[in-house]
């Protein structure tokens, strides 16, 4: 059984389910969007996940993206499980900024959230909501035939033009309007309507492409005749494959047509009969096979949109910039480098950012090994707290090696300098203590070492970027 090596982004293909997942798991035909149980009458089931879109979007998808499958399974949503898994130390209040948009959705429809999990876990580096939305079968779907009408309603490529837009940075609250659910909803009442499916990854040839295999039928679309979004129109690539959630796909019998574009035109949805279920298999566009389910450039965005901290950010900035520098391996200790940065009005350690590893010495360069988030460096973190106390302008440290050409740069340079005691007397940090005890501040602490302490250099500043400017120019006299 050949493998095809590592997997690609978002749904793995059918051909890799079919080999690497089905034959291990206790089920039957995977089927479109959820499936049908015979429960306590006849229940709809639908899971999906959400992550990588911005904060305040994630409940608000986590819910339409699994209500959605629902309800294109001719099911009336219900109830609701979902799981919220967050990064350690994520804030409390981007938790409550998710469950809000969730619970809004939710209320909306009256769906119920009847369990789920919450927690913050390693590994994780953005979150990730789960849900699996329950509802009440209303009827099933109809397998497509010949002479069926495929329409897609709604605007494509919308949410690949909003993606790209708050990847850029503009603040841009467009998703609400990117959901399919309550034209679903509506069209559920339909009889001509036999079959629907939300545009999800993968675009409307995505979509499209899953309807046909799940059904074995041939679909030919006219692209012309669809309602491409002005935004969507402009941009790179072929908007028939970029996101598009918010559109839908529906196979409605061909003497139906005109009751169900009427019902979409009542709630505002652009209705494009550009499609038909003709003999044969497969999905031609423009009379084109389209043989793959290939993804676009835009679905990277997915899982690179984190939520945004200025400081983290610029620290993060910084330290690339550190380990970017020619030679800066030379002014390294042994046990690494770090560099903090200190909130405003700060109160202790959870308020100042370092990285949760060391800048280190590798062949060839610097090497950064961590990740940038608060209370992640209990010492430097300390100095700059006592730092702060004397001099509200100082906000960053970073330490480095000691030795008699450091010193010599940093004077050159023209920061104070003093060399501290090497005896540590108390536990903590040596350069705090020093920091605590005497009245003047100094830019740069060397502490010549001590029996198992390695001697080191400790430099204070305004910013991070500052601290960086001082290393590069270091470099130079070590």
């Amino acid at each position: 059984m050949e493998m095809t090596g590592e997997l690609g982004l978002g749904k793995v293909p059918k051909e890799v389910f079919r080999r690497s997942v089905k034959p291990y798991l206790p089920m039957d035909e995977a089927e479109l969007d959820g499936a049908t149980l015979e429960l306590a009458g006849r229940t709809v089931v639908a899971h999906s996940p959400s992550i990588g879109v911005p904060l305040e979007a994630l409940g608000f998808f986590a819910f339409h993206y699994a209500a959605s499958n629902v309800a294109s399974r001719f099911g009336k949503p219900t109830h609701m499980v979902t799981g919220i898994y967050l990064p350690l130390k994520t804030p409390e209040e981007h938790l409550r900024l998710i469950a809000e948009s969730l619970g809004e959705e939710a209320r909306r429809y009256g769906v119920k959230v009847c369990a789920g999990q919450t927690a913050t876990y390693y590994g994780l580096e953005i979150p990730l909501i789960t849900a699996t939305c329950l509802g009440e079968s209303l009827r099933p779907i109809a397998k497509p035939e010949p002479g069926d009408a495929v329409a897609i309603i709604g605007e494509v490529g919308g949410e690949g033009a909003w993606l790209r837009e708050v990847s850029e940075g503009v603040k841009n609250d467009a998703y609400r309007r990117f959901t399919p659910l309550m034209w679903i909803l509506a069209l559920q009442g339909c009889p001509y309507v036999k079959l629907m499916h939300d545009v999800s990854e993968g675009g409307v040839k995505g979509g499209l492409y899953e309807v046909q295999d799940a059904h074995r039928v041939k679909i030919d679309l006219d692209s012309k005749r669809l309602n491409i979004g002005k935004e969507a129109a402009g941009m790179d690539g072929d908007p028939l494959r970029a996101p598009s959630y918010g559109a839908l796909i529906a196979v409605i019998e061909g003497q139906g047509v005109g009751e169900a574009r009427r019902i979409c035109e009542e709630l505002g949805a652009p209705f494009a009969a550009a499609g038909r279920v003709e003999e044969g298999r497969g999905l031609f566009v423009d009379r084109v096979e389209v043989t793959e389910q290939r993804r676009v450039e835009l679905d990277e965005l997915y899982g690179s949109l984190k939520p945004k901290d200025a400081l983290l950010s610029s620290l993060q900035s910084a330290l690339e910039g550190l380990t970017g520098t020619p030679g800066v391996e030379r002014l390294l200790p042994q046990v690494g480098t770090n560099l903090v940065y200190m909130k405003m009005g700060a109160e202790s350690a959870m308020d100042v950012a370092g990285l949760s590893g060391r800048v280190v010495a590798a062949s060839g360069g610097a090497l950064l090994c961590g990740e940038t988030a608060y209370g992640a460096s209990r010492y430097l973190a300390s100095v700059v707290l006592e730092a702060a106390k004397k001099d509200g302008c100082v906000r960053s440290a970073v330490n480095i090696k000691a030795g008699k050409d450091v010193t010599r740069g940093l004077k050159k340079l023209g920061l104070r300098v003093v060399t501290i005691p090497g005896k540590l007397e108390e536990e903590g940090c040596p350069v705090t203590h020093y920091i605590r005890r005497h009245g003047k501040l100094f830019d740069a602490y060397v502490h010549p070492g001590d029996f198992g302490v390695e001697p080191t250099t400790t430099i204070l500043g305004e910013s991070p970027e500052k601290l960086v400017e001082i290393v590069k120019a270091l470099t130079s006299f070590a």
